[in-house]
């Protein structure tokens, strides 16, 4: 058995190292002599409350919609790159693959909450950022205030609310690829109580991976959204948001080629099919808030419908005989959330939270595998091979509270959820059903000190969860997995100069993970299928920090990095390297923003992402090579901020890496990072 070597490493020196960190920045700061202008306060909602980024006891990062322009970040591919100790990606069947600190998997289970303005999103989390104001990334278990699913932490996107100005913006966007984006939003108040916010995008691109038997490439894509929202304000102490967004995809779906070796980058495939991958998502979400004296009561309401149809060829080969077709995803889902919380809302030394929370998850699945080429006359049906009908259902309750007193510099913060989540599952071919539940109870508890009024230090315990579920097997019985769980205790500290010309966050952590729970490939009748199971116990012990300089008002500096050692430590895997959880990623940026003009400023930026190597499967077999990711941007504004021409290039240096490789029989099916893009924009605000 393969033992990894990163056990011989003197973890106490890590800690050590740490923990010196800490100290001398949670020391009094002396502030430098520096023309910089102070840094722009952020406002989060991680603890489910409007507070500066800076305040709270977390590592949380948050990138505004400037940020997310300038950095060229428009999807999960994107967002993924700018993080340390975190790989975010697309799978080409456009699901998310995410894991923060070596929580979370590549493929079906989920490990990572997605979230819409506070609205947990089930049904396409990996779709198009546009229109948002901000995006926020919580670190580490998320089970108090989240639930389930949020185990390794949590993706928040915050959305622009309707405001009392009118105004507007309009992006054409055209690159490399073929790519050709246009998104708009315009803000229209319609009364002194009533504002309106209206948003739309449509992306195509022919992709990059070219299929040499059909002369198509697998990756091409089409996808427009739409999204309406309303603010009523019928008094001072009410406030009702109604959104409603519908999405169309249209793309490749599975976009992998088939190879034997793990350096094999291509930008081509064989197989013999037309695959497709289609889409469609309507979603609303009803928020009201109202104020009673020095109460805060918020009523979240959602439903979303999504539509699938997937037509894959699962052999990979330009082979006739074998090829088959398969509507894999869930052919319709339904989601019904509410969430009902009261907070104090005082300002006083004790603050608190309570909250109720349901759940909804209707999933049917219809597979249909058939050789479209075996026995088949031009107009007649296609050679039936399998076919697989399921239903589930899943259903979450959950009570959770918070409480938290400050006395001075000091706050200390404890909270709970009580969870319970059953799931239904039924194979309806052969008349299997099965019902599993469990019942779980998520703590939390943080502890902070401000130094002074921008320095703290934190230090925090929590456990997430991540529910057990059914495997729907095709044609055998269905196959229940457990729980997974995981404490994790964090030891951090924050704070920025006062004159904004230095800002930092340091953290280091330690997770304990019980009944891992992962996806793997399994062949059912010489047909792959996704089978998700528990692989063991695991630990992760790790660090990670950010640092930003601004030594003008022009200039800035950015970097940050992450380290872990995660391991299995029970079970089949003991000894090997979880999979997907490098030892070190990291980041640096450099903006430089400067009038040259009466009329005209200009903008450059350069940025490089770098993660070490790290094994995509359980046995340390499949390896990813070190690589890192370089991009620029220039960009020419008006003073008034009305025009933008900007160019950006993704992947400059061109680099070779995968975003997905995973065994596949005797061989393996890969997907290669995107090479380089270039991209021109042309913004216009009114």
């Amino acid at each position: 058995m393969k033992r990894s070597k990163k056990l011989l490493k003197p973890v106490g020196i890590e800690l050590a190292s740490v923990a010196w960190v800490l100290g001398l920045m949670s020391s009094p700061v002396v502030v430098m002599q520096s023309s910089a202008q102070m840094l722009e306060e952020v406002i989060v909602t991680a603890r489910k409350r409007d507070e500066a980024l800076r305040d709270v006891p977390e590592t949380i990062t948050a990138y505004s919609e400037q940020h997310l322009e300038r950095a060229g970040i428009r999807n999960l591919d994107d967002l993924g790159r700018s993080l340390p100790n975190v790989v975010l990606n697309r799978r080409g069947d456009n699901e998310p693959n995410v894991v923060i600190r070596g929580i979370g998997s590549f493929g079906n289970v989920q490990g990572i909450g997605f979230y819409i303005d506070d609205v947990q999103n089930f049904t396409d989390q990996a779709s198009r950022l546009v229109d948002l104001q901000r995006v926020e990334v919580l670190k580490g278990p998320q089970g108090t205030l989240y639930g389930g699913s949020s185990i390794g932490g949590a993706v928040k996107y915050v959305t622009k609310k309707p405001g009392e100005a009118f105004e507007g913006k309009v992006s054409l966007e055209a690159g490399s690829h073929s790519i050709l984006n246009v998104n708009g939003s315009v803000n229209v108040p319609l009364s002194d109580t009533v504002y309106a916010r209206f948003s739309a995008y449509s992306d195509t691109t022919d992709g990059y991976l070219d299929n040499n038997i059909t002369g198509k490439n697998n990756d091409e894509a089409e996808e427009y959204g739409l999204r309406a929202a309303v603010r009523f304000l019928p008094s001072d102490e009410t406030e009702a948001n109604l959104s409603i967004r519908y999405s169309d995809l249209d793309n490749g779906g599975n976009d992998y080629y088939l190879t034997s070796s793990t350096t094999d980058y291509r930008l081509d495939s064989d197989l013999n099919l037309d695959i497709f991958n289609r889409r469609k998502v309507l979603g609303s979400i009803l928020d009201v808030q109202h104020q009673i004296n020095d109460l805060s009561l918020t009523s979240l309401t959602s439903y979303t419908e999504r539509e699938n149809e997937i037509f894959w060829d699962l052999d990979y080969s330009p082979a006739d005989g074998v090829s088959v077709a398969q509507n894999r995803r869930p052919v319709k889902t339904k989601v019904l959330t509410q969430e009902l919380r009261l907070q104090s809302d005082s300002g006083e030394a004790w603050n608190w939270l309570v909250g109720g929370y349901y759940s909804s998850v209707r999933d049917r699945s219809l597979v249909i595998l058939a050789d479209v080429f075996l026995g088949v006359d031009a107009d007649g049906p296609v050679e039936l091979l399998d076919f697989h009908d399921s239903t589930s259902l899943e259903k979450t309750y959950a009570a959770f509270a918070t409480v938290t007193y400050e006395a001075g510099a000091f706050e200390a913060s404890l909270g709970a959820r009580v969870n319970r989540n059953d799931f239904y599952g039924k194979n309806r071919l052969i008349n299997d059903s099965m019902h599993v539940k469990d019942t779980v109870v998520l703590p939390k508890l943080t502890l902070s000190y401000e130094f002074n009024p921008t320095v703290m230090l934190y230090f925090n315990v929590s456990e997430g969860y991540e529910p057990g579920r059914l495997t729907l097997f095709n044609e055998t019985p269905l196959i229940a997995y457990e729980p997974e769980e995981s404490q994790n205790f964090e030891l951090g500290a924050k704070g920025q100069t006062e004159d904004g010309f230095l800002t930092y966050e340091v953290a280091g952590f330690y997770i304990e993970s019980t009944d891992r729970q992962l996806e793997t490939l399994v062949l059912v009748g010489g047909v792959p299928n996704e089978a998700i199971g528990n692989v063991g116990d695991a630990s992760t012990l790790g660090a990670e920090f950010s640092v930003t300089v601004r030594p003008t008002d022009e200039l800035s500096f950015s970097v940050n990095g992450g380290w872990m050692n995660s391991e299995f430590d029970a079970g089949l895997f003991d000894g090997f390297d979880v999979p997907f959880a490098p030892d070190f990623t990291g980041g640096a940026s450099v903006d430089y923003v400067t009038d040259i003009s009466s009329s005209l400023t200009l903008s450059l930026r350069a940025d490089v992402s770098h993660s070490e190597g790290f094994y995509w499967d359980t046995v340390n077999t499949l390896e990813q090579e070190a690589y890192s990711v370089f991009g620029a941007r220039i960009a020419l504004a008006t003073l008034d901020d009305k025009w933008e021409v900007a160019v950006r290039v993704d992947n400059l240096t061109d680099e070779k890496y995968h975003s997905e490789l995973q065994p596949f029989d005797a061989d393996l099916l890969a997907r290669r990072g995107r090479p380089r893009t270039t991209i021109a924009t042309v913004t216009y605000q009114f």
